[in-house]
């Protein structure tokens, strides 16, 4: 019975043992929350964030100004240097209407309609008016707009600058109907500008996205209101061009037309035409109402893209719905549609986008072919297909249409993250290589996708609209994403985007590519470094009883939650990496809260019987903890020798110093703590060399402009190859090798720039800070801030900031000489 006894002792002891165990972690919880609760966190006041309908494109700008009038515009233009962006309805896909660090002008304000007549078919609106203000404006004189968009709740000056199109039949781009403009140009000069009057102003700015100037007033030309009667009919794509040819091109009544590609197969088009009709109408509004719900095009929208069979079901159920029976409505009617029918519930993890291809019109069959192809491969979730009519344009620097063609709009659905980006990134590139290779071209309102060399091509005549750009604005002042990609890449070459080539090999390169999310997961691990440091610095010449142990574990948690806020959107969520931080995280608090008990009672005691003073056993644990912060600043804290201190402090301290009482007391749990802490670093280093390969000690990162002298002059970062003309793989060291190679090259004045570090593009950074300071500037992006827990008058900062900006920031911060950086984050 003995043995039986002893298993019964021992299995009460492990659940005595449980539940203390389970008791701590439940106080230290308790804790952890009350130190959260009581962490004060400081958030920058903005800058203010300027996005589109997508929310792909977040851009941090200087200032917002919404004026009202035109002098408000000119004196802005005039008196900043720039950068300046322009934005009306942010109907655009690919921030064509902000860049970082601009004065952006919000013209959703400047909307009056100036002049107006009825008998010469003319009105003249300020650019922010939207065409659903003038569409109302105009109806009950019987009239239309002439050429827009599909929907009417862009502005017009965001429509002409990007030379829009919409369903018209034997039209064409917004252009043909445009009478004349007023622009403000970069030096603050109101210029009239027409095919007659300053014409390379007009057909630069029209289709121009913003980069020769602000267009402030345009006349436009007005059309008849007139009755249209829907007709539609449904063929193999196949037949689609001739019998276009034949029935629509020329039909004397047509007045909207267009054809939808069923996906997945694009082998089946619905086309729908709109003649002018005698017959009364079936639908009494001569403007679609304002205040209609679109919750059910929302529901179908999403079977379309979500549900198993959703675009049979579409094809096969929904259309042949929609279009059964007569419809007659006005043109007003048919022209007034809302943007809301698209939107989704949430764009916070998928979102909805546009793209769109223009070929001449004898290529329509290849370009077909292509287009299925590239599209079924991918895989890419279409929602729809929708084919338009273009005549040539007159003579725009930056026209889609330099000969007749058809315009395929492709309406898909996509992920938010950084890697659905890229993948769209690819089968856009593929597209854009198809319509060049018909001889045509893509459309750029658009996610910025496509190659400069790509753009040079689609755009033969882009040289000619830079040129008028470097004559009337030389300092660049008109700036946004577009024109930062392409016309920066024009002027400087070592601003090249990567090519597909090389992307695939950085790709398929084993240990190239980190994920981007562990930038900001990272912080919380490295603020445990951090706390060591300060702990050694404050037992340096205290005692350890008032160290703020509540506040050191409230700030763990605090950076937790943040970088969980800053990752939950853009990243996949990572297991792995998540546990661990829930493991360093909990036993971190737990070693944390146990010695505050500790050291608030016994040890606050025994430190009464020094008068505050330091024995030799807390002169040499501060020795320790120094040792130990800085040890961990390169290698994992498990790796660390608890062992020989634990001897040391036998064998290198008196048995009887000065303050015996304190002596012994440190004695007795200093030897406890290391041998804890040998043991369990023991136990973690065996299971993570079991689960782990090592961590690779250094990391590679592309940059432009590098030379050989430069390698031989930063011997810590390493030539690995020349990837391209402008581009070279690179290597260098991690943790705090890398924030220290970053600063060197950084403050080198060297001609270099970062495309990206192990694949990415965005990086974190923390530095110190006195407590009133905070950064004002742009791209890189202030995060919060939160107070060393041993000095009031200082803070930790953290900061997000663009890869390729990462040496300019560095160089920012130098000069301002607020921020000491204490670390980047590597991924």
């Amino acid at each position: 019975m003995r043995p039986l006894g002893a298993i019964r002792r021992l299995g009460r002891g492990a659940k005595l043992l449980g539940k203390l165990l389970l008791l701590v972690l439940a106080a230290t919880a308790l804790l952890a929350a009350w130190g959260m609760y009581r962490t004060p966190i400081e958030r920058p006041a903005g800058p203010p964030v300027v996005n589109d309908v997508t929310t792909l494109n977040p851009t941090a700008v200087a200032r917002v100004l919404t004026p009202t009038t035109t002098a408000e515009i000119v004196a802005a233009v005039r008196d900043h240097p720039g950068p300046i962006s322009v934005g009306g309805g942010r109907y655009s896909m690919g921030g064509q209407t902000a860049t970082d660090a601009a004065l952006h002008l919000d013209l959703r304000r400047f909307d009056r309609i100036l002049a107006f007549s009825a008998a010469d078919k003319l009105i003249t609106v300020q650019a922010g008016t939207r065409w659903r203000q003038i569409q109302e404006h105009i109806d009950p004189h019987g009239l239309s707009v002439q050429i827009m968009q599909t929907y009417a709740n862009f502005t017009v000056g965001g429509s002409l600058s990007v030379n829009v199109h919409g369903r018209y039949v034997g039209l064409g781009p917004v252009i043909l109907s445009v009478r004349s403009l007023r622009v403000v140009l970069a030096d603050g000069s109101l210029v009239e500008a027409s095919p007659t009057s300053n014409p390379e102003v007009f057909y630069g700015v029209i289709g121009g996205y913003g980069g020769l100037g602000v267009i402030v007033e345009a006349t436009l030309e007005l059309a008849e209101n007139v009755a249209v009667e829907r007709h539609h009919r449904r063929m193999p794509i196949s037949q689609y061009r001739a019998w276009f040819m034949k029935q629509v091109r020329d039909a004397p009544d047509g007045v909207f037309h267009n054809a939808d590609i069923y996906p997945d197969e694009y082998t089946t088009v619905n086309a729908v035409t709109y003649f002018r009709s005698d017959a009364g109408v079936t639908i009494s509004d001569r403007l679609i109402p304002r205040n209609r719900s679109y919750r059910l095009n929302r529901a179908v929208y999403w079977m379309i893209s979500e549900m198993p069979g959703g675009k049979a079901i579409r094809k096969h159920v929904v259309d042949p719905l929609l279009f059964r029976g007569t419809q007659v409505t006005w043109r007003n009617y048919e022209a007034s549609y809302d943007v809301a029918e698209l939107e989704p519930a949430s764009r916070e993890r998928t979102t909805y986008v546009l793209q769109e291809y223009f070929v001449p019109v004898e290529q329509f069959d290849g370009f077909v072919s292509r287009l299925r192809e590239i599209l079924r491969r991918h895989e890419v979730n279409v929602i729809n297909i929708s084919i338009r009519h273009a005549k040539p344009d007159p003579g725009s620097l930056l026209a889609w249409a330099r000969r007749e063609v058809f315009a395929f709009v492709i309406y898909y659905k996509q992920g938010t993250s950084a890697a659905a980006r890229e993948q769209v990134g690819r089968w856009t590139r593929e597209l854009v290589d198809a319509a060049i290779a018909s001889d045509g071209s893509y459309y750029l309102p658009y996610q910025p996708h496509a190659t400069p060399a790509q753009f040079l091509r689609a755009y033969p005549r882009s040289p000619e609209f830079f040129a008028l750009k470097q004559r009337l604005d030389p300092a660049n002042k008109f700036r946004n994403r577009l024109w930062d990609r392409y016309y920066t890449a024009a002027r400087n070459p070592a601003d090249e985007p990567l090519g597909d080539s090389v992307r695939v090999r950085l790709d398929r390169r084993a240990g190239y590519r980190r994920d981007e999310g562990q930038t900001f997961l990272t912080h919380p691990e490295w603020y445990i470094v951090y706390s060591s440091e300060e702990y050694a610095h404050y037992i340096r010449d205290r005692l350890p009883t008032d160290f703020p142990y509540l506040s050191a574990i409230g700030q763990y948690w605090v950076q937790y939650r943040e970088a969980n806020v800053l990752t939950h959107r853009e990243y996949p969520f990572n297991w792995g990496y998540q546990a661990m931080l829930w493991v360093i995280g909990t036993s971190y608090s737990v070693e944390l809260a146990l010695k505050g008990l500790y050291e608030n009672t016994i040890g606050r005691l025994t430190g009464w019987t020094t008068g505050g003073a330091l024995s030799d056993e807390d002169r040499f644990a501060y020795t320790v903890a120094a040792d130990y912060g800085r040890f961990i600043h390169l290698k994992p804290w498990y790796e660390y020798r608890f062992a020989p201190k634990l001897s040391a402090l036998w064998t290198d301290l008196p048995l009887w110093g000065e303050h015996p009482v304190r002596s012994w007391e440190r004695k007795a749990i200093l030897s406890a703590e290391y041998a804890i802490k040998a043991l369990y670093a023991t136990a973690i280093e065996l299971a993570t060399r079991a689960a782990y390969v090592p961590e690779d000690q250094r990391i590679l990162m592309v940059v432009s402009g590098w030379s050989d002298s430069l390698t031989r002059r930063y011997p810590a970062v390493e030539k690995v190859e020349t990837l391209d003309s402008i581009h070279t793989l690179v290597s260098v060291p991690r943790y705090d090798g890398f924030r220290d190679t970053m600063g060197e090259l950084a403050r080198s004045g060297a001609a270099i720039s970062i495309t990206e570090v192990a694949g990415n593009d965005d990086v974190f950074l923390t530095g110190v800070a006195p407590r009133r300071w905070w950064y004002r500037g742009a791209p890189a992006i202030p995060v919060y801030a939160l107070p060393i827990v041993i000095d009031s008058t200082r803070k930790r900062v953290a900061m997000r900031v663009p890869v390729k900006y990462l040496l300019p920031t560095l160089r920012s911060l130098d000069s301002r000489a607020g921020l000491a950086v204490d670390h980047i984050y590597d991924y």
